[in-house]
C-alpha cells in the first residue's frame, strides 16, 4: 500500500509537473490571451494608407518580422529603385537600409523586427527597422488593451526620448 502511494504521489506530481509546463510554453507566446504572432497589415503614418503585411514569428523566446507583400510605395521610394507600376513591387530593393541589415536586398523577405522577447504584456529588448529611411531604432510592442480581439498592435520606434508609434492591423 506504501508503495503504491508512493508511485502515486510520483505520477501526481509529473502531472503537475507537465500542466505548469505547458503553461509556461503558452505564456511565451500569448500575452492576456492574445498573441503577437501571426500576419500585421502596416500603416504609413504620415500618409495613412495601408504600407505592407509583416508575419512576426517566434523561434527560441525571440521574436522576428520580415515584409511578405508591399501594398503601396512612395513615388520616391519606387523611382530611387528603378520600380514603376508596371515592374511591380516585387523586385523593389531596400537602398536605404545599413549593410548589416539588407542594403541591396528585395524588400519582399526583409527582416526588419528583431530580438523581440516578451516582457510581461509588452514584447522589448529589440529592434525595429525604417526601411524608407535606413535607421534602425529600439523597438516596443505591445497588443492594444482596448482591443479585445488581439487584432490592433502598437508598435513603438524609438531613439532617446524620441519615439513614433504605428498601430499594426491583423491580417489572420
Amino acid at each position: 500500500m506504501k508503495r503504491v502511494l508512493k508511485n502515486f504521489s510520483q505520477l501526481a506530481l509529473v502531472g503537475i509537473l507537465m500542466v505548469a509546463f505547458g503553461t509556461m510554453t503558452q505564456a511565451q507566446t500569448v500575452i492576456n490571451g492574445k498573441s503577437a504572432l501571426g500576419t500585421w497589415k502596416t500603416i504609413d503614418d504620415e500618409t495613412g494608407d495601408p504600407k505592407s503585411h509583416i508575419v512576426i514569428t517566434e523561434s527560441g523566446g525571440t521574436y522576428s518580422g520580415k515584409i511578405i507583400k508591399l501594398l503601396k510605395v512612395s513615388p520616391e521610394v519606387a523611382a530611387k529603385s528603378k520600380v514603376g507600376a508596371a515592374g511591380g513591387y516585387s523586385d523593389l530593393t531596400c537602398s536605404a537600409c545599413p549593410a548589416a541589415h539588407g542594403k541591396g536586398e528585395k524588400m519582399i523577405g526583409l527582416k526588419m523586427l528583431w530580438g523581440m522577447k516578451k516582457k510581461s504584456d509588452k514584447y522589448a529588448d529589440g529592434d525595429i527597422m525604417d526601411p524608407k529611411k535606413g535607421k534602425v531604432y529600439t523597438c516596443t510592442m505591445w497588443l492594444d488593451e482596448d482591443d479585445s480581439s488581439g487584432n490592433t498592435l502598437k508598435v513603438r520606434g524609438w531613439w532617446g526620448f524620441f519615439y513614433r508609434t504605428q498601430t499594426w492591423h491583423r491580417v489572420n
